[in-house]
């Protein structure tokens, strides 16, 4: 698993669900696939207040 995916899971658990707990949930799952070296954004989210808005704070800024 590389950063990619782990965004794409976040946008669809945001889409499916739309709960934060489902996007924490997603993150930390996420986060434990990944090097160290790419965790700290999953886990920036998953111990944010406001983790939906995070996840749609990133779909709005994708390339």
């Amino acid at each position: 698993m590389d950063l990619q995916d782990a965004i794409l899971a976040l946008l669809l658990a945001a889409k499916i669900h739309g709960t934060d707990s489902a996007i924490k949930a997603t993150a930390k799952r996420c986060a434990k696939q990944l090097p160290r070296s790419k965790r700290g954004i999953l886990f920036n989210i998953a111990t944010s207040s406001a983790p939906l808005k995070l996840v749609h704070q990133i779909a709005e800024n994708l390339d």
